[in-house]
């Protein structure tokens, strides 16, 4: 009841009974363990099924709880090498055919009535999408939060290696049952974080056994694999989704680091016909207000598409859903972007000006120095409990440009997409490029609104002097203040929230030799660097007197 109290859940409909530890069998022999609900006397009602490398306890196991205490059989179960069940936890390679083999155990259960709901965030939506096109009509609804179909993607985010969330990932993993939980808890709350003095170590690759006390194989396969390399591609569902059509509810947060995957899955399943839904708060990846929402959201998805109750309006089944930082309300719209935006392109001026006139052309130059890499300060991180914080130390560094707007004249409302296009030349082509925008207020105070990275290699024409690099931020609902202004900074990388590029020609996560290097900025009026934000068509920005 306390729990219901503090996510806000519906009232509770029903009892159900725990059998726990039921086997399941996949088609390869190996039992996974479940945790089944069901009402005393089970009577048709619909089935929700939640599967997890977490085990069945602690806030997952309220979950299922949840469900089951409003009128739904559900099953919890324990993806495989994990909490009991049988075999060898292999991330995310596993989950399809685990998943499809655990739905048909639940269809030939005598209390199935037909129905079935899947449920989960992170990896536990992950496994959603690794069996949803294979399911087919077998599905009634499905309702994710904080997740993506392509979590390959995740891993080597623009082309790099997520460092410390994986490297967090995976120490949560070793660390995760209940006699360490405690302890691990209080040491982080009295020393800060316990990975710190790993993430500069080198290789990378075998950072596992000193952080996480043993080798860990996929740890080493995600440091040194080739994001381009065919071997992901069982772990990749975005080239499936044109297959779905089971009605999709999703709850996700500006802070949360898979969200610019989940918003492009949303479109996805859009453009696709599929009946979809996304709301988007001011939430991290792990927040109580996200896991609330996603509980109240589900529940409702479910007693639409699983019970057959009516929707309070027809937009709820169709709808975006969107927390505007700053006025800090909901708002909604039909698609995103929303229809009622413009786009406004700012040119990085070499005077160190964004502006949407005249700038002065030129060069701008930085050093990348691997041996003291640009640093991470806030932005949408697994192991960052804000997503949001004043990173202005950044801009007095020498290896950071920085590029300022004019002060407003009235407020700004940035909704939509943002991409930034750098055109650049450089000592090395084995380098990275960082873009964060900025609101800066008027005592400097500079919160990171969002940010792009991409890992580049040589370029096909080896024989040009410069590049042109597309960054795509994470779409933003964010209002800048009147007396505030934008601020674009430019790196060449965000460490440890992204391995640093070490400026050589061997692969990063297995090499130790760096070198710096120099990056340079052409700003030029036609084909130079430029910042494209999608704006409330009803926002003006301009330079006071």
């Amino acid at each position: 009841m306390l729990l219901d109290r503090l996510l806000k859940l519906p009232p509770r409909t029903s009892h159900a009974v725990r059998h726990r530890d039921v086997r399941m069998t996949m088609r390869d022999g190996v039992s996974l363990l479940g945790d089944v609900y069901l009402p005393a006397e089970p009577s048709g009602q619909p089935t929700v099924l939640l599967r997890s490398p977490y085990g069945r306890g602690s806030v997952f196991g309220l979950m299922a709880q949840a469900f089951a205490n409003r009128g739904y059989a559900t099953v919890i179960q324990s993806c495989r090498g994990t909490f009991g069940s049988e075999g060898r936890f292999h991330p995310f390679f596993q989950e399809s055919a685990d998943g499809i083999d655990t739905v048909a155990w639940i269809e030939n259960q005598p209390w199935f009535a037909g129905r079935l709901g899947l449920y989960g965030g992170s990896y536990m939506g992950q496994v959603q999408w690794a069996m949803a096109a294979e399911l087919d009509d077998r599905l009634s609804a499905m309702a994710m939060s904080v997740t993506t179909s392509d979590f390959q993607e995740a891993i080597h985010d623009g082309g790099g290696f997520r460092l410390q969330d994986l490297l967090v990932w995976a120490y949560l993993l070793e660390h995760q049952e209940p006699s360490h939980r405690l302890r691990n808890a209080v040491r982080e709350r009295l020393f800060g974080d316990p990975l710190k003095r790993y993430y500069a170590q080198l290789p990378v690759h075998t950072i596992d056994v000193d952080a996480l006390g043993r080798r860990v194989d996929f740890w080493r396969d995600w440091a040194t694999g080739n994001p381009q390399d065919q071997r992901w591609a069982p772990i990749r569902f975005t080239g499936t989704i044109d297959r779905i059509k089971t009605p999709v509810s999703m709850v996700t947060g500006w802070s949360d680091f898979l969200f610019a995957y989940q918003m492009r899955d949303f479109q996805a399943l859009r453009a696709n016909g599929c009946t979809a839904r996304i709301t988007v708060g001011p939430w991290t990846h792990s927040s109580i207000g996200m896991i609330g929402e996603s509980l109240r959201d589900a529940l409702q998805w479910f007693d639409i598409h699983l019970k057959g109750a009516r929707p309070a309006h027809a937009k709820e089944l169709d709808r975006v859903k969107f927390w505007l930082n700053g006025p800090n309300n909901w708002r909604e719209a039909d698609a995103w972007p929303p229809t009622d935006t413009k786009t406004t392109q700012l040119a990085l001026s070499a005077d160190g000006r964004l502006a949407e006139g005249h700038i002065e052309t030129g060069l701008r130059s930085f050093t990348y120095d691997p041996t003291d890499p640009t640093p991470s300060l806030a932005g949408p991180m697994l192991a960052n409990s804000k997503g949001r914080g004043d990173v202005r130390a950044l801009c007095a560094r020498s290896d950071v440009l920085s590029f300022d707007g004019p002060v407003l004249e009235q407020a700004l409302d940035l909704i939509g997409d943002v991409c930034v296009t750098l055109t650049t030349s450089s000592s090395s082509p084995h380098h990275d490029l960082f873009v964060c925008l900025c609101d800066v207020d008027p005592r400097g105070r500079t919160i990171n609104i969002t940010d792009a990275y991409v890992r580049l290699r040589p370029s096909p024409s080896p024989a040009a002097s410069f590049r042109t690099t597309v960054l795509k931020g994470s779409p933003v609902a964010w209002q800048v203040p009147r007396g505030h202004r934008l601020r674009l900074l430019v790196s060449g990388g965000s460490f440890p929230r992204f391995a640093r590029n070490l400026g050589v020609d061997e692969n990063n996560g297995s090499g130790v030799a760096m070198t710096p290097v120099e990056i340079t900025l052409h700003c030029a009026e036609h084909n130079g660097c430029l910042l494209s934000v999608l704006t409330s068509a009803k926002s003006t920005a301009a330079e006071t007197a």
